[in-house]
Parts: structure tokens; C-alpha cells; sequence
């Protein structure tokens, strides 16, 4: 038992990600798989970063004007798997840094909370084109994620400490290349995986297994109900990664548990995203 314990502790992945950043939304199912099949066996290493604090300056570094980044967001759907909006345009927040001290303010009232909070500012973000950098925008997610209003206001204006705990994130990290598209998996010893656009958990569980030699436990993946339950307005294609169910079969469940009234569908980025239909909806708008 001591071995199987040592070998548990060794597996890490390590994934920047941001409040605003579509690649973020992508990687929610397969993230979300490994945490429910690993457990505790493998730790998450999650680093909140920021996208752009100048938007002009961000088009002139990635030579793009505000309608070329719809162009591609176009070509990260294709490669995420999971819709978002397309329609960026002159009129974006200027400077998102905000957003991450939201973030990090959230993440104060507890992992499960503060995640639940950077979820709902995503999908009102790449998803359904809301200014997340507007007070009313951020305080409609943190109801969402079951906040402390009061105490997220007053952290989240604190800008100098979030700051500071913006930059405390890193201790411990690997030198290595790791941006918002790919994750890095490592034994803790000599052994790292870098592996990029890994939306699909399949790829993700096969390094997990690769590096733990196989040791690792692994638990059912999670069921799709109780899942809409603890996360939310969910794109068909996220449930189907997560629950390992393929996407077809997927379709036909949610559709018969719409016609049960089990689920509500709301069309967000042209597409349908699912949430108990005993649960309020989030939805507010939609794109595409």
C-alpha cells in the first residue's frame, strides 16, 4: 500500500488557463474526466492567467485586427470539439486583468467555489459574448457559483493583494512551455509529458497511465445529470468527453430527458448546452 501511495503522489498536471480564454473551455470535460476517474491520485496544478491587458496591443503582438480573432476562434472550434462565439469585434473589454483578479478573489471561498465562478465567467465570455468586465457580469456568476457577494466585492477590489497572489501561482512550476493550449503531465521525477490541444481525455488518461505505469485506480467517470448539477450550462460535446459516452448516444439521452422535463436546452454559440430543469438557468443570451 505504501508503494501504490508514493505512486499516487508522483502524477501532476500543470495547466494555464484564464477566465477569458476559449482554450480554457475546451479542456473543462477532459479536465474535469481526470479529476472524477483519478481522484486525489492526480493533483491539478492550475495557473489563472490573463489573455490580453491591452487589447490593441494584444492584436498588433499576434498581427490580427478584432474581427481576425473571430477568424480564429473559428479554427480553435475545430479544435477544441465544444462551440463558442466567433463574433470578436472592436467593442471587447480593453484590459482583462480584472477578470483574473475576479478570479482570484473567488478562488478565497474554496477550490470548488472559486472553479464554479472561472466556469460561468468562461461561458459568458467565449461562449455567449458578455463583458465580463462589467460589475453585474461578474456578480450574476458569482451568484451562480454560490459566492459570499459581499466578500467577493471587497477581495476582488483589493487589487494589489490579488495581484501578488496572481504572482505567488507559480512557485513550483516547470521550466518548461506552457501556455493556455496544452498541459503538462509529470511523474515528479524525471519523466513530463507535454502535450498540446489534449481536449479529448482519452490522450490526457493515456499519459496519466503511461507515467503511473499503470497503478493508478480508476473510478466511473461521472454521471451526466449529476454533472449538469455541480457545473452547469454544459455543450453536448463536454458531456459526452466526460462521461465517456459517445456523442451520438449522448444526443439521444438529453433529447428523451428534455422530453421527461429532467433537462432544459439553451442555444448558446449556435449550438445546444443542457442544465437540470430543476436547476435556475444561467442562460442569458446566445451567439453564432
Amino acid at each position: 500500500m505504501e508503494h501504490a501511495h508514493e505512486a499516487t503522489r508522483k502524477i501532476t498536471i500543470f495547466h494555464a488557463t484564464a477566465p477569458t480564454c476559449w482554450w480554457s473551455w475546451g479542456y473543462e470535460g477532459a479536465l474535469n474526466r481526470i479529476r472524477t476517474v483519478y481522484g486525489d491520485q492526480v493533483e491539478l496544478r492550475t495557473f489563472y492567467g490573463t489573455v490580453w491587458e491591452d487589447f490593441d496591443a494584444y492584436l498588433k503582438e499576434n498581427e490580427l485586427t478584432a474581427e481576425g480573432v473571430g477568424d480564429w476562434a473559428r479554427e480553435a472550434v475545430d479544435l477544441m470539439g465544444v462551440p463558442i462565439r466567433a463574433n470578436y469585434g472592436p467593442k471587447e473589454p480593453r484590459n482583462l486583468v480584472p477578470v483574473t483578479h475576479a478570479a482570484m478573489a473567488a478562488l478565497k471561498q474554496g477550490r470548488e467555489r472559486g472553479e464554479r465562478f472561472v466556469r460561468s465567467v468562461l461561458r459568458r465570455f467565449v461562449v455567449e459574448g458578455q463583458d465580463v468586465t462589467r460589475e453585474d457580469a461578474l456578480a450574476a456568476a458569482a451568484t451562480e457559483a454560490g459566492l459570499d457577494l459581499a466578500a467577493f466585492r471587497r477581495d476582488s477590489a483589493d487589487a494589489e493583494a490579488r495581484t501578488e497572489d496572481v504572482g505567488q501561482q507559480g512557485n513550483g512550476w516547470p521550466h518548461l512551455p506552457i501556455g493556455f493550449y496544452n498541459l503538462a503531465v509529470t511523474d515528479g521525477e524525471n519523466r513530463t509529458l507535454l502535450i498540446d490541444h489534449a481536449f479529448d481525455p482519452k490522450s490526457l488518461e493515456e499519459a496519466v497511465d503511461f507515467l503511473s505505469g499503470g497503478t493508478l485506480v480508476k473510478h466511473p467517470p461521472p454521471d451526466a445529470l449529476a454533472y449538469l448539477r455541480a457545473h452547469g450550462l454544459t455543450p453536448t460535446a463536454e458531456l459526452a468527453r466526460v462521461t465517456g459516452v459517445p456523442a451520438p448516444e449522448m444526443e439521444a439521452r438529453l433529447a428523451a430527458w428534455e422530453t421527461e422535463g429532467r433537462v432544459a436546452r439553451a442555444v448558446l454559440a449556435g449550438a445546444p448546452h443542457w442544465s437540470l430543469r430543476t436547476a435556475s438557468s444561467h442562460a442569458t443570451g446566445s451567439n453564432g
